[in-house]
């Protein structure tokens, strides 16, 4: 980023603060949508971490994920997709951690990326060579890469059961022999016949048939059949939303 625009940018951010208080919430919002993504750090700076909320613990779950997977034994010679990696909230401690060129994130909302290479990238991350790539359809053949780790964090919680599928067909390509994809879901404990709603924490219900969803592990064995692909059940693995892990084992 040059001088100037960063000077433009303070001065842009000295004049919203300014005025901010005087403007009604309406207002506000009206403005944030007919101004393109990439001026909204004008308004909200971490604009692109709080698309995928939880900003409070941003810390905690980009550790909480790194840490689980070096324990699972993820190494620095090893590849990892990351799936979902929004704003690189997990991804900056994979990219730092890993040899270069061994990082790979995948994100549907490619204004999202963008702005997370941007402000999340260090030098010294940069350095890394990561390989960030805007994919909406879970096409994981375009990066023409095998992988020993996978991780979506809070993926599956807003997808369908067959939007899933699609994820799992094409992760079963992905992945090296051996290799293994993580995956967080909240729990329905009580399988397919229970339709209500779940109070997950105090602050999360999830539901049958819309986001956030919930499942109950036979839905994931389903999805494997015919794949390469064997499910098992991590469990916790102390998520403050309570969402529990899967690991799919490439065979």
């Amino acid at each position: 980023m040059s001088e100037g625009r960063t000077g433009l940018e303070a001065t842009a951010h000295r004049v919203v603060r300014a005025v901010k208080p005087y403007v009604p919430v309406s207002a506000k919002r009206q403005v944030k949508r007919a101004v393109p993504k990439r001026f909204h750090r004008v308004f909200d700076p971490e604009w692109h971490r709080r698309t995928i909320g939880n900003i409070d613990l941003w810390e905690q779950i980009g550790r909480l994920q790194f840490d689980f997977l070096v324990q699972q034994g993820l190494r620095p010679e090893h590849s990892l997709l990351d799936v979902g990696c929004g704003p690189l909230r997990g991804g900056v401690h994979f990219i730092r951690y890993l040899e270069p060129g061994n990082y790979y994130g995948v994100e549907k909302n490619a204004s999202v990326l963008a702005e997370a290479e941007a402000r999340e990238l260090t030098p010294e991350l940069k350095e890394k060579r990561p390989t960030l790539a805007a994919i909406s359809d879970f096409g994981f053949s375009r990066l023409d890469r095998r992988f020993d780790f996978a991780i979506a964090q809070s993926v599956f919680t807003h997808l369908y059961l067959n939007e899933i599928v699609r994820c799992l067909v094409n992760m079963d390509e992905a992945l090296a022999p051996g290799g293994r994809f993580y995956a967080t879901f909240f729990v329905n404990p009580d399988g397919k016949q229970n339709l209500s709603d779940i109070h997950q924490t105090d602050a999360v219900v999830t539901h049958f048939d819309r986001d956030f969803f919930h499942y109950d592990l036979a839905s994931f064995e389903w999805a494997c059949e015919g794949l390469g692909l064997t499910v098992d059940y991590v469990g916790d693995w102390e998520n403050p939303r309570n969402q529990k892990m899967l690991v799919f084992t490439k065979e």
